[in-house]
């Protein structure tokens, strides 16, 4: 009896420290493998999918310029919201085009994620 209680004693210490070693905090978000480059990746992005159509070359009510890293970067969770909607949703964008690849929406959000690096 008394060598039940000593391997209960000692297992369920080690039991509970095992676990916590498991915790995914401070694991890096898979979806993201690599930081993105905002001139290599985010601005060609933005540019030729919301700025070179003139829609958001040049602010108007209600769309903001999106021609440059402070600009991109101040409306970046707006944009994320915008691309993540399908077609024929209220503020679907781009307007009037088609729904972005998931890989570039997730590219954004990694940016995003990523703490909007004007890199």
């Amino acid at each position: 009896m008394r060598a039940t209680y000593f391997i209960a004693a000692i297992a369920i210490p080690i039991g509970f420290i095992l676990s916590c070693e498991t915790d995914k905090v401070g694991e890096q978000n898979t979806e993201c493998p690599t930081v993105i480059s905002y001139s290599a990746e985010i601005e060609p992005l933005v540019l030729s999918n919301c700025s070179s159509s003139g829609c958001h070359g040049t602010p108007g009510p209600g769309k903001p310029a999106l021609t440059n890293h402070s600009q991109i970067s101040a409306n970046a969770s707006q944009i994320r919201n915008v691309i993540n909607k399908n077609p024929g949703e209220p503020n679907f964008m781009p307007l009037g085009g088609q729904k972005l690849a998931d890989s570039l929406i997730q590219k954004f959000g990694c940016w995003i994620e990523q703490g909007l690096q004007d890199n």
